[in-house]
């Protein structure tokens, strides 16, 4: 009877601790389906590809650590496809997600797959046939990032702007997708969507989100006006689309596009340039790809004058010189080709290599000249800096100056064939020029080293070179030398008071006389602007007889 009774007793606690146990699961089951999914899907991406490998556009870098990235979220979720042996795919169904975890499968999958289009986008330029792959992988985005939309909104637990980032993300990779495929009104239109949705987005997230949201909305921008230029049909005018390439720096997608737009567009205008005019002579341009370079030369020199800002003109006159060299690279590689084909050079040949030689002289001085222009930019640059808090230093004003001073060098020795007398009359008054400028402020660095005779000396040479290049812009004679005039004679008062600064200093250190002058009071009412008050708190040191300067 007592083991009856012990039995039935342990089968009643067992039995009640199960029901206990059944309770807490269907309690911490209901406790998980009330708690709604927050993923931050663009604070998120950029933070992964900031950290692996996009900073420098490495897509490989970024596409293996996705690999990696899904392989540890299936294993701590146990929703491995099959094990080692065989593979079983596991449909992820919203029937399924306790976890917002499982949502980063799809969002890191996208990433894999965009990250693979990147980089076969890199290969493609070499490789036409990558574009199909390209093409797949892009769609395969595609496809996970609809796939991750469709089961936000299945699962009902996203919270409101889970939901709007994944809209918009969802439209952006199918706006890449479009764009690729050159289907305009759709890319503009998703295109669209996924701006509007980020833009929104930016105007309620913390201060910290916001520069990267608006850094979104600011890279759909260009792909945006792309698009609708289109759409409307190609206009002669390229300076729009050289704009949209400045713009589209962090897109190498539209980069490549306005690209190929650019270079089909400078072939059409390269037929009718046949020959350049410089120093009296004309040469005549053959090859094709020469002039495509002169074209697109010539186009981002117009688009520096008409440019206003002055860190945008600095962009612009960078990648002025870039194009340049590589307009003088292709005529010299011409010239080695020809070389190596002809042995035996007949007198046409040897025209023709002098021709090509002449060219890339016209090349350097043209390179030469925007150079000069993009430092006197800089210059302008460092001297609005002054006020601010970052104020330039008086070596970064010589290191300046000294490459000018170089291209002015170097331009002398280009036109050194030429007979204009009044060309060479005003680089030999830029040189001085440049020089008085150099040596002014090669002179403010030695006063704030304390060296006052290497000081007056340095502002006896500048007054020097101010007087000449005064002379030589006279004899120039041109109405643009009234601007260089008008600086110069700033420059002569400047070193003018400058010289009787330094020499009082150079006075007062050889005298000894620093402490002294450390105790002189200059800001107080002088004693004879103040007789009839009586102050007691002046003493036989501190006093201030008469007001200095006197007036």
């Amino acid at each position: 009877w007592l083991g009856c009774r012990n039995k039935r007793m342990s089968d009643n606690l067992e039995e009640s601790e199960h029901q206990d146990h059944e309770q807490q699961e269907k309690e911490e089951i209901e406790t998980v389906n009330q708690t709604e999914f927050c993923i931050e899907i663009l604070p998120t991406i950029k933070a992964a590809q900031n950290q692996h490998g996009l900073r420098h556009g490495d897509y490989q870098r970024y596409r293996l650590y996705c690999t990696r990235r899904l392989r540890r979220i299936r294993k701590s979720l146990h929703f491995t496809s099959g094990h080692r042996h065989r593979y079983h795919k596991k449909p992820l169904t919203s029937n399924i997600i306790t976890d917002q975890r499982y949502l980063c499968i799809p969002l890191y999958s996208a990433e894999r797959a965009w990250a693979m289009a990147m980089e076969l986008k890199q290969d493609s330029y070499t490789e036409p046939r990558k574009r199909y792959h390209l093409l797949r992988k892009l769609k395969k985005a595609n496809k996970n990032a609809k796939d991750l939309l469709r089961l936000c909104e299945e699962t009902g637990r996203c919270d409101a702007r889970t939901k709007l980032e994944v809209q918009a993300y969802c439209d952006w990779i199918d706006g890449n997708v479009q764009f690729e495929q050159q289907k305009w009104q759709e890319a503009l239109d998703a295109f669209g969507s996924s701006q509007n949705i980020y833009q929104k987005l930016g105007g309620v997230v913390s201060d910290d989100q916001r520069n990267m949201y608006h850094q979104r909305v600011d890279e759909i921008t260009p792909n945006l006006r792309y698009c609708a230029y289109n759409i409307g049909g190609m206009p002669t005018d390229v300076s729009e689309l050289i704009k949209l390439r400045t713009n589209a720096l962090g897109s190498d997608m539209l980069s490549s596009k306005i690209d190929e737009v650019l270079a089909k567009t400078g072939e059409k205008t390269a037929l009718s340039l046949t020959e350049v005019q410089w120093q009296g002579s004309t040469i005549p341009i053959k090859n094709e790809q020469v002039r495509v370079s002169l074209i697109k030369l010539n186009q981002t020199i117009g688009e520096v004058g008409k440019e206003e800002k002055r860190e945008e003109k600095v962009k612009l006159f960078e990648r002025l010189l870039m194009e340049c060299q590589d307009a003088v690279q292709t005529v010299k590689e011409q010239i080695s080709l020809e070389l190596i084909s002809e042995k035996k050079r007949s007198h046409k040949q040897e025209q023709q290599s002098s021709n090509l030689q002449q060219l890339i002289d016209y090349l350097t001085h043209v390179k030469l000249v925007q150079s000069i222009q993009r430092n006197l930019l800089l210059l302008e640059t460092l001297q609005f800096s002054k006020g601010s808090q970052k104020t330039a230093k008086p070596e970064e004003f010589v290191r300046v100056y000294d490459i000018l001073l170089q291209h002015i060098t170097e331009l002398n020795e280009l036109t050194q064939s030429s007979d204009d007398l009044l060309e060479a009359k005003h680089f030999t008054a830029q040189t001085f020029k440049f020089k008085a400028f150099r040596c002014y402020y090669l002179s403010e660095s030695y006063t704030m080293m304390k060296k006052w005779v290497e000081s007056i000396g340095l502002l006896e040479r500048a007054s020097e070179h101010v007087i000449q290049a005064k002379e030589h812009f006279r004899e120039w004679g041109k109405t643009e030398a009234e601007s260089d005039l008008s600086k110069l004679r700033q420059l002569q008062e400047t070193i003018r008071g400058k010289k009787c600064e330094l020499q009082v200093h150079s006075i007062i250190e050889s005298q000894g006389l620093e402490e002294q002058m450390s105790e002189l009071n200059l800001h107080e009412k002088p004693l004879t602007e103040s007789l009839d008050t009586f102050n007691p708190s002046i003493s036989s040191r501190n006093i201030t007889l008469a007001p200095l300067p006197p007036e």
